[in-house]
């Protein structure tokens, strides 16, 4: 591929990577904590400070969920908050590593806790710096948490851990001791367990018998789109409540990691939610009393910012601010803003009751409806009448309601449907018009045109897109193994590690695709410091002149 073929391919994808500044360092549970290394865990502390979260009256908790349960227009409630002040820095046990890092561990016990997740409070961490969570018997691991997550609020809201006791791991490296910033602020005790299926018998958490997993068959005029459309749903944790949800495509088509859901899914701040993609049963159980096996996949980004709300139709789009690996095979969803009512039938994808990934179907056409709801007096929904396969739950809220063309119409705002065994109880919900979404009030802040049609097109309808071809940058007729570039992100200076030995040449292109400088390896290790251009997205085109290969990587300066 000539110089100018591949400028082609950066400059199409420079504006998707301004909205995704993606890096290898997301939450895709890879790596492990310090202390698992057998060599580390020997010279370090074997007791490790804990602090206890007090008693709550959990049966009062019961018994208000048996009311809200019932209340479509409230989130799902999983988990009890306890509001804390913890500077793990000064509270957590120190030990200090051979390398000279600093690690601090502090582990967090709630007695009966089926899972524990956190909002920091101050997080502010060095480039380098990892924090890692897990349970006492370290069968579960999160992490790693990285300064990819640092937001100008210094807030972050995690994923669950299972357990009832979870470690906290901060790991300081030694060139920048004293730099990071971490204080934890709240501890959700998960009271229900949305960690995966409880084993023997249907929990009160779990959705209903007569739900489909979302790889059960609905139809072969639909499963090839669904197979898609799946990618693009997510599960939402708020402090201790949850929802669905799903990215959604732009007519730029680049890649923009907009999240939309329902406006009534709004516990605690955006930017303390955390996102989880793919949680899809391997074995799905379609309407049976079997349970649906978990899915070990756990794909996870924390942090939103708010970008258009109203109670019109129900509607809340986010801006995910964590990042989204291109690893996870992601689909933005295409949609339909015309308000005509779809010509067939419609489908729900969605997490019922905090479960793993379910889809339902009506065959009849949708109607439109305007109701009071969650006070107001004429929200304007689409409604179905009576599902004909699978239903919703409290916990689909705010998930995607897709045409027969796989695009988004609305999203769930309410409803009664529900199991009846492994039948549907013949209930309705309600989903917010998307149409109604797209021009309601007069500002960015109360619709969803001005973020979903930046350039003004006027398009009434938009295809669904895959991440993979948003972010088709990477030329890989070099092996990937042969030249090693890191950190990535860094403060600007790069390493790069060249095991091939052979002599490469690098150009190095900013996000408008002007080259700012080049050079060549003669050796195996080389330094690349860009740090004088500033921070953003920039892009390194590696030769190898022996075979005449290439490979081309993004890399970002924090």
């Amino acid at each position: 591929m000539n110089h100018r073929n591949i400028m082609k391919k950066i400059i199409l994808a420079t504006t998707a990577l301004l909205w995704c500044l993606i890096a290898s360092s997301q939450v895709t549970n890879e790596g492990s904590p310090a202390s698992f290394s057998e060599d580390f865990s020997k010279s370090m502390n074997k007791s490790v400070s804990e602090i206890k979260m007090p008693t709550f009256n959990l049966e009062k908790i019961k018994a208000e969920d048996e009311i809200n349960d019932s209340d479509r227009s409230k989130p799902y409630r999983f988990g009890h908050e306890f509001k804390v002040n913890v500077d793990i820095k000064k509270e957590g046990t120190l030990d200090v590593l051979p390398n000279g890092d600093h690690i601090y561990r502090i582990g967090i016990y709630s007695e009966g806790a089926k899972s524990l997740n956190f909002v920091f409070n101050k997080y502010n961490v060095p480039t380098g710096a990892t924090i890692y969570l897990y349970n006492d018997d370290k069968t579960d691991v999160l992490g790693a948490y990285t300064n990819v997550f640092n937001r100008s609020d210094e807030m972050l809201g995690t994923w669950m851990v299972a357990g009832e006791k979870v470690l906290i791991e901060y790991r300081e490296p030694k060139n920048v001791i004293g730099q990071g910033d971490l204080n934890l602020g709240r501890v959700v005790h998960g009271y229900r367990s949305i960690t995966d299926a409880d084993v023997q018998e249907k929990a009160l958490n779990s959705s209903g018998d007569c739900n489909q997993d979302v790889d059960c068959s609905i139809g072969a005029d639909y499963d090839s789109i669904k197979d898609r459309l799946k990618h693009s749903v997510g599960f939402v944790i708020m402090q201790g409540f949850v929802c669905s949800g799903g990215l959604i495509n732009n007519t730029n088509n680049d890649g923009a990691p907009f999240f939309l859901t329902a406006n009534h899914c709004d516990a605690g701040p955006e930017s303390t939610w955390a996102f989880r993609f793919n949680w899809i049963s391997p074995n799905p159980s379609c309407a049976t009393i079997v349970n649906s096996t978990d899915a070990t996949v756990n794909q996870t980004t924390s942090g939103a910012t708010r970008l258009a709300v109203n109670s019109e139709s129900d509607v809340r789009l986010l801006r995910l601010d964590g990042g989204l690996d291109n690893s996870w095979d992601l689909e933005f969803a295409g949609w339909d803003r015309t308000g005509n009512v779809p010509s067939s039938f419609v489908v729900g994808i969605h997490h019922p009751s905090g479960d793993i990934m379910k889809v339902c179907r009506e065959n009849e056409p949708l109607t439109k409806t305007i109701i009071s709801f969650n006070g107001n007096s004429t929200t304007e929904m689409w409604n179905v009448a009576n599902w004909d396969l699978g239903v919703t739950e409290q916990g689909s809220s705010g998930s995607p309601l897709f045409d027969s063309n796989g695009r988004i119409v609305g999203q769930l705002a309410g409803g009664s449907a529900a199991c009846s065994g492994t039948n549907d109880n013949n209930q309705r919900d309600v989903y917010g018009r998307f149409d109604i979404s797209w021009n309601f009030g007069t500002t960015n802040a109360t619709r969803l045109s001005n973020w979903l049609d930046p350039g003004n097109t006027g398009a009434t309808t938009l295809n669904s897109i895959s991440y993979n071809t948003v972010l088709s940058v990477d030329e890989n007729e070099l092996d990937n193994n042969t030249v090693l570039l890191y950190p990535n992100p860094s403060n600007g200076r790069f390493n790069l590690i060249n095991k091939a030995e052979n002599r490469l040449t690098y150009s190095l292109f900013d996000i408008t695709g002007k080259q700012v400088s080049n050079g060549e390896m003669k050796g195996q290790d080389a330094v690349l410091d860009i740090s004088s251009n500033g921070r953003g997205v920039y892009f390194i085109s590696i030769v190898d002149t022996s075979k005449n290969t290439k490979i081309t990587k993004k890399i970002v300066i924090n």
